[in-house]
Parts: C-alpha cells; structure tokens; sequence
C-alpha cells in the first residue's frame, strides 16, 4: 500500500468516528428530551373540574374500592366487638380447666402407691466392673457385626439421604463427605 491510500484510509476511519460520535451524543439528547418531557408531565395534578364527568372505568375502580374499604372497617368493627365479649369467655374456659385439673389430681391421688427397695443387691449377679470389662472384649466383634465404617454423606441429585450415625456406634463410624 502506498502513502497515500494509507492517508485515504486513516481519514475514512477519523470520518466514521467522528459520524459514530455525533450519532451517539444525538440520539442521548433525544433519550434525554423525551424522559424530561415525561417526567414534567407525570407530575402534575389532574383534577376534575365540577362542569367535568367521570369516564365509567374511572368510576368503576373508585366504587371498588370504596366498597373494599368499608368491608374492612365493618369487619375492625366486628373483631372489637368480639374483643370486648372475649374476658367473658376466657374466665369461662379457665373455671372449666381448673375443676378438670382438680378432678385429675383427685383421680390421680387415689392410686395406690408401690415402692421397691431400689437398694437390694440380692438381684445383682455381676459387679459394674466385670460388665464393663465384658463389654469392652465384646465391643470389637459388636461394632464389625452391626456398626458401618463410614456413612456417605456427600451430596447429590435426587433424595436427600440420612447422614445420622446409629446409636451404640459414635466411636466407630465416621461421616464421609
């Protein structure tokens, strides 16, 4: 290429640039005219004068909601009407639950009542020691028959699985994540 089409081709693209620019800057002041002219108008306050009617939508929503309004007031009414009559009620409720407590703990009051002597050691065969020694030599062959090693944890599609170690196996199963 020579010099002179780089020169034709350096001012073609500063052209484009230049056109690209004044499109950008004009079509943001247009974006920029018409939200101002929106914003001016959204506004202001339109009342009806008294020589005015009201279009049917218009009217249409305005009874709805005033008709919703006052069902909720009918209804405030109504709940502080019943708040009023509710000590009456309560006191009422309350007797009843008292006499039926009384009539509980007068049932449960004529039970007969039998003691043991907790403190017989006639029913002991074995001392604490020899069963917790018994216990230990048996603790290997117990947790390789009923405890797992490990339990998956990990996550994964579909149902949710149970990550709870088994009572009894705290010390020898491990959660895998």
């Amino acid at each position: 290429m020579s010099k002179q089409e780089k020169n034709n081709q350096v001012a073609e693209e500063k052209k484009k640039r230049f056109f690209l620019k004044v499109g950008v800057w004009v079509f943001s002041v247009l974006i920029l005219s018409f939200w101002l002219f929106t914003l001016v108008h959204s506004f202001n306050n339109t009342t009806i004068s008294v020589g005015q009617t009201i279009d049917a939508d218009t009217a249409a929503w305005q009874a709805d909601l005033n008709q919703t309004i006052d069902i909720i007031r009918n209804e405030m009414v109504d709940k502080t009407s019943v708040a009023s009559n509710t000590p009456a009620v309560s006191q009422d409720f309350l007797e009843k639950m008292n006499a039926n407590l009384e009539e509980q703990v007068a049932a449960s009051e004529t039970a007969p009542i039998v003691e043991e002597n907790i403190t017989d050691k006639s029913r002991a065969t074995i001392t604490p020691e020899e069963l917790i020694s018994g216990l230990q030599k048996r603790l290997p062959e117990l947790a390789s028959s009923s405890c797992p090693e490990f339990i998956d944890c990990m996550p994964s599609i579909g149902e949710a699985k149970p990550c709870v170690i088994p009572p009894g196996c705290e010390n020898i199963t491990q959660i895998a994540y």
